[in-house]
């Protein structure tokens, strides 16, 4: 835990991850450049927001509004930004000059860095590869991969690309058909994975509207031609009524001894459930995807200090949401999270396959190295 001075969508969107996903060419070379990207040097990236202004413009409208979308008219989605602005650090007067940490662990899995690639799907939509290229790039960083149950790549591909001893988690959502999650569970624990993520805030999926306009312009587009595009709440069931979130996670646990993360924990109520019933709190609103209003993940996080801060010490607590800094995520440190998850970020540099999600790993990692220097903090 740091001191200072004074310490993503649902089964349903794999359809719609299905609808967007392009061709693979066989050929498809892992980080092929294009004309287009030739016009972007990777080397004039010097932030992460810099990768999301070059995907809106490498990556084609559908594509970049999938993973750019938030609920109704976004707020949700930038307040997860800017609530981090509103937490200041405060450094002390003459920092010492220390060698630097970065490590940690996620419930006993090694990481290089303390922040995590968050389950974040379609990759493909962003590489024709897909998603094993930010696994390649995670293996090389040493920082844990959180893969995402609508991936573009499949769970055994996924396990397939790992590097030597790299720990991958899995995340799961919630079904009315329990078997259909029981054999995912096996099959993960077959394969490999570490760890879960049960996605609990995603009974029915947000309204998007940034994909429902370009689905209208299609469908405009098309009218001559007879053809209908209802948009994504076409593409997909409406909701999943019979879910129960704590008799889930109970049930996974008769299922596996691998950690168990609850996602989508937004209430101190909730978070002291998961550490009463031995399971650990994932602070997320799902990216601003699905409850316009919902609190951020820091706000989650001072509940949880202020109500039942016991949980802090007993569970690994870990949060997603709005990170664009290494200052946002020292922030989470700071409050006592274990890690921060980032799933945008890692979706635009994606673009240019495992160099840019390399760089972007870089790219944070410095910031919260210089972050941490500037608050005399050695280690995390």
């Amino acid at each position: 835990m740091i001191f200072s001075s004074e310490k993503d969508t649902s089964n349903d969107d794999r359809a719609v991850a299905k609808a967007y996903e392009p061709s693979i060419s066989p050929s498809a070379k892992e980080d092929a450049v294009t004309p287009k990207k030739q016009t972007l040097n990777l080397n004039s990236i010097i932030n992460l927001s810099d990768f999301e202004t070059a995907a809106s413009q490498l990556l084609p409208p559908k594509s970049f509004a999938f993973f750019k979308a938030g609920i109704d008219d976004e707020t949700t989605t930038q307040w997860n930004q800017l609530s981090w602005h509103s937490v200041q650090l405060r450094p002390p007067r003459s920092p010492p000059n220390k060698h630097i940490s970065l490590s940690t662990t996620i419930l006993d899995t090694p990481c290089s860095a303390p922040f995590f690639i968050a389950p974040a799907g379609a990759g493909k939509l962003a590489h024709p590869t897909g998603e094993i290229l930010m696994t390649a790039a995670a293996a090389q960083q040493g920082v844990l991969q959180w893969v995402c149950n609508m991936a573009g790549c499949s769970m055994q591909e996924m396990a397939n690309a790992r590097g030597e001893g790299q720990a991958l988690f899995w995340q799961i959502y919630e079904m009315n058909d329990l078997k259909v999650t029981e054999r995912e569970v096996r099959r993960a624990v077959e394969l490999g994975y570490r760890g879960f993520a049960l996605t609990v805030d995603a009974v029915r999926m947000g309204n998007r509207e940034r994909d429902l306009r370009l689905n209208i312009e299609e469908e405009e587009e098309d009218a001559d031609d007879g053809k209908t595009n209802g948009g994504i709440s076409s593409i997909r069931p409406p909701v999943y009524d019979r879910f129960d979130w704590v008799y889930a996670f109970k049930w996974l646990l008769t299922l596996t001894t691998l950690p168990i993360f609850i996602k989508g924990i937004q209430t101190w109520e909730d978070a002291k459930l998961c550490m009463e019933n031995g399971v650990h709190p994932y602070l997320s609103n799902h990216g601003g995807r699905q409850l316009n209003g919902a609190p951020s993940a820091l706000e989650t996080l001072l509940e949880i200090r202020e109500h039942c801060p016991e949980v802090l010490e007993k569970c690994d607590v870990i949060v997603d949401g709005g990170f664009r800094r290494g200052t946002d995520v020292v922030k989470a440190l700071c409050l006592g999270a274990k890690a921060g998850g980032l799933g945008r970020p890692f979706l635009y540099s994606l673009v240019w396959g495992k160099m840019g999600v390399s760089r972007a790993i870089r790219i944070l990692r410095q910031e919260v190295e210089t972050t941490m220097a500037l608050l005399g903090v050695e280690r995390v």
